[in-house]
């Protein structure tokens, strides 16, 4: 099939979504099929910079499946950061590469996301799948892109809705109507992975992945951090906040390690090498992508009780603790940092959670199916 993957997010300022679509489409590919992805794509230059208050993109080189759709501007949303494409030039790339390939099928990752989600949907040229990523309650935002944008009305053009999780769902629903399908995000799960190193010798280890803003619950975890130092030889890996970060927030950071933006594999060694993943997040997320890379570790998890976190977590996982209270995981954590045989058999049952669920080979293949029969349905309306 001729595939194309539209995302209104830059591939060089990439965040879970973009990871989403390039994963999605590699599996794609080593299937056979045509793929196109139809993303915008910063350079790494002074403007660039100016466009994203100060940040750099990462330098990323352009993949010949990829279709550039131009420049992004980074805009505060949810509690995050959101890279978005809002110029003419990306619309008029967007329709002129689907014109040209003529897809059997167009799926728009976050339909609702101006401009080039909501444009996507526009095209006549195949039938429309759309893959809603985000969690929010904001009805001011939403309902503002239903008033003057009328996203709703333009979403009934999509054949089929996909959520990446109950949460993502929920959201769907209550701004946009109609009826999802909930297919997760997936997640690389290595061919095999390293055994614990005993602790005998060495501090415990906890890691922590996300950026360093409020919603990820990072001061949280630092707070828990400074009780549990005190009682346990243990140790924390921040990935994605560095020192600055970590300064304002603490004034002795002993044993704590930042180490800041890391490359992918330098990540996924982060997360096989710890005895313990903490997410403390406190809400807005739609889907725990950081919990299944840490299953797909073989890495046990001690998270948030929040939505998005919710619909991943397993008990045979890991545990879930109240949001925003750095007794109750400094409790969890200390729990089962001291229960070695209880980490591996969570890290255990994790990773065939992540293999039977969450593996590329298994959402690439749902999705497939999608596909085939939406393009036997339009021969067969054809015929």
């Amino acid at each position: 099939m001729r595939i194309a993957l539209v995302s209104p997010y830059s591939w060089t300022y990439p965040g879970g979504v973009t990871r989403h679509i390039e994963a999605l489409a590699a599996q794609f590919r080593v299937e056979g099929h045509d793929v196109r992805v139809f993303s915008p794509f910063d350079p790494d230059d002074r403007l660039s910079a100016r466009l994203h208050r100060g940040a750099r993109p990462e330098p990323r080189e352009r993949p010949d499946w990829l279709v550039p759709l131009g420049r992004t501007v980074g805009i505060e949303a949810n509690g995050a950061v959101s890279n978005l494409a809002l110029t003419p030039t990306a619309v008029t790339t967007l329709r002129e590469g689907l014109s040209a390939l003529r897809p059997d099928v167009v799926h728009v990752h976050e339909p609702p996301a101006p401009v080039v989600g909501y444009d996507a949907l526009d095209t006549t040229v195949a039938p429309l799948v759309g893959t809603f990523h985000c969690y929010s309650e904001n009805s001011v935002s939403n309902g503002l892109g239903n008033a003057v944008f009328g996203v709703r009305r333009k979403l009934n053009r999509l054949h089929v809705r996909i959520a990446v999780s109950e949460a993502a769902a929920w959201t769907g629903r209550r701004f946009y109507g109609g009826r999802y399908r909930v297919i997760p995000n997936g997640v690389e799960v290595p061919a095999a992975v390293p055994s614990k190193a005993p602790a005998d010798g060495r501090p415990l280890r906890l890691v922590f992945v996300g950026q360093a803003v409020e919603r990820k619950g990072l001061p949280v975890l630092l707070r828990a951090f400074e009780a549990l130092r005190e009682h346990v030889a243990v140790e924390l890996v921040l990935v994605g906040a560095g020192a600055d970060d970590v300064a304002p927030l603490m004034l002795d950071p002993r044993g704590v390690v930042p180490l800041g933006k890391v490359s992918d594999e330098r990540k996924r060694a982060a997360l096989a090498d710890a005895d313990l993943m903490v997410a403390p997040s406190l809400g807005g997320e739609s889907f725990g992508m950081v919990l299944t890379r840490a299953f797909a570790c073989a890495t046990p998890v001690v998270a948030s009780d929040i939505s998005g976190y919710r619909g991943v977590m397993e008990p045979e996982a890991g545990r879930l603790v109240p949001p925003d209270d750095p007794s109750a995981l400094a409790d969890a954590v200390a729990e089962l940092l001291s229960d070695e045989n209880r980490r591996r058999e969570l890290g255990s049952a994790a990773r065939v959670i992540a293999e039977e669920r969450y593996s590329w080979d298994r959402i690439a293949k749902r999705l497939a199916e999608i596909y085939e029969a939406l393009v036997e349905s339009r021969s067969a309306v054809a015929a």
